[in-house]
């Protein structure tokens, strides 16, 4: 009986050793799975195919925790934007790094610009390629940056 009840006892431990244990790995490894899903599906990963920035030096004036989407996703407040005379580069905080490479977009490679409003704040929307690849969308503010007027196609 007694052999039982200590059992029974240390049975707890072991689950909740294995609920923190299965979490530990778990919710990374979902986390990686869900960001690089992401990148394919808003249209990150066929930009990089194109425009990704490799070991290019990053410069410019820099803008952090911007507000932007890529294709239809957003990433609310994690990027990084640098602008440059021949264009920007983007890239995301390193937590959501997985299947997103910086990318640098010259102001070449802009085929259309479009301004449009977002609940309560402007927004312009940059169309990469021609044929187009992706579309890039940031606050109107950001997009007017000090180089943007060249993104002018």
């Amino acid at each position: 009986m007694s052999s039982a009840a200590e059992t029974g006892a240390s049975n707890p431990l072991w689950l909740t050793l294995w609920i923190i244990g299965g979490f530990v790995i778990v919710f990374p490894v979902l986390w990686c799975l869900i960001v690089w899903f992401l990148s394919h599906l808003g249209g990150w990963q066929r930009l990089a195919r194109s425009y990704a920035a490799g070991s290019r030096p990053v410069t410019g004036e820099r803008r952090s925790g911007v507000w932007g989407m890529v294709g239809w996703v957003s990433y609310r407040f994690v990027l990084t934007l640098h602008f440059t005379a021949e264009g920007f580069f983007i890239e995301v905080m390193p937590l959501f790094r997985i299947g997103h490479p910086r990318l640098f977009i010259p102001w070449t490679a802009i085929s259309a610009r479009s301004s449009s409003r977002l609940l309560w704040f402007r927004t312009e929307t940059l169309k990469v390629g021609r044929p187009l690849i992706g579309s890039i969308t940031l606050p109107a503010k950001v997009a007017a940056g000090p180089m943007a007027s060249q993104a002018r196609p």
